[in-house]
């Protein structure tokens, strides 16, 4: 996505052109979780070209932040006239490598465009802009999100399902005390469980039947009195108070704030599994159905 030997009829203002002399484009990104589901991007953009600055104060320009991840087809593009922007974007939408790109572009046709810092070789030239005509930009290095928490949303980390010793239709149970979150299921269950809980497709649908009620229990039962000091030092406590803090979020913080109820949590820890699974149910049957059609 980044702009790299592109061609121009008229000077840009980059640091990879010599278009412009005395003047400088630039645009540093900062980047950090706000709560657990978010991940906040802060831009400080640095302009110095006045003429530039009075085409933004006119109302003739302004600055465009692309921001794209390949892995999971998200782009979005923010559209501001101050220097610095804020985007809040969902963890979820994005994974892996995030190129983003910082521009100025016209907001409309510029007649007779002058600019009084380009270099000697375009003296006494004015040029014809149309709308969305590049005017400076920046290429950001790329950034990699790493989650690190994916022990949330698998049943093979702070999880372990396991099979109940019974033929008997009973209900599942979880168990707290070894150094995984025991999650037993009925003979019958388990046999379909382990069908297809290693098949990538039913992950989230699994889940959200199993993984995510299991996980209300375990904020309802940190939740109560001593709950916390009852369970600290179990492996997956541990883990899962890492998780939450490489999130920037404190486990136990969460856990005390009495505006969140055990299946907010759960909800949240996961990235709202039900909406996931519900998509997963789409994408199998409606495309299953096409094809019948076909």
């Amino acid at each position: 996505m980044n702009i790299t030997k592109r061609l121009y009829t008229y000077p840009v203002l980059s640091e990879e052109r010599d278009d412009y002399i005395d003047s400088i484009f630039d645009a540093e990104v900062q980047y950090k979780m706000n709560g657990v589901n978010n991940l906040l991007f802060n831009f400080d953009i640095e302009m110095d070209n006045k003429d530039l600055q009075s085409m933004i104060l006119e109302g003739e320009a302004e600055y465009v932040i692309h921001i794209e991840c390949a892995n999971t087809s998200f782009r979005t593009a923010i559209h501001d006239i101050s220097n610095h922007v804020s985007k809040e974007i969902p963890i979820g939408r994005i994974n892996g490598r995030i190129e983003i790109i910082v521009l100025m572009v016209t907001k409309k046709d510029v007649h007779h465009f002058r600019n009084s810092n380009w270099d000697d070789d375009y003296e006494g030239i004015s040029f014809e802009l149309s709308k969305g005509s590049i005017l400076a930009y920046k290429n950001i290095p790329a950034i990699d999100i790493v989650k690190n928490y994916e022990e949330l949303n698998s049943a093979s980390s702070i999880f372990k399902v396991y099979k109940r010793l019974t033929n008997e239709s009973k209900p599942m149970e979880v168990d707290l005390s070894p150094a995984q979150i025991g999650i037993g299921l009925g003979l019958q269950e388990y046999e379909i469980y382990s069908r297809f809980c290693d098949k990538e497709e039913f992950q989230p649908i699994l889940n959200s039947m199993i993984v995510f009620p299991a996980l209300v229990y375990v904020f309802e039962e940190l939740k109560q009195d001593n709950g916390i000091d009852n369970y600290s030092g179990r492996n997956w406590y541990i883990s899962l108070a890492r998780a939450y803090e490489k999130r920037g979020v404190g486990l136990e913080n969460e856990l005390l704030n009495t505006d969140k109820t055990s299946i907010q949590l759960a909800q949240e820890a996961m990235e709202l599994p039900l909406k996931a699974a519900l998509r997963k149910f789409v994408d199998l049957f409606e495309n299953s159905e096409e094809e019948e059609d076909t």
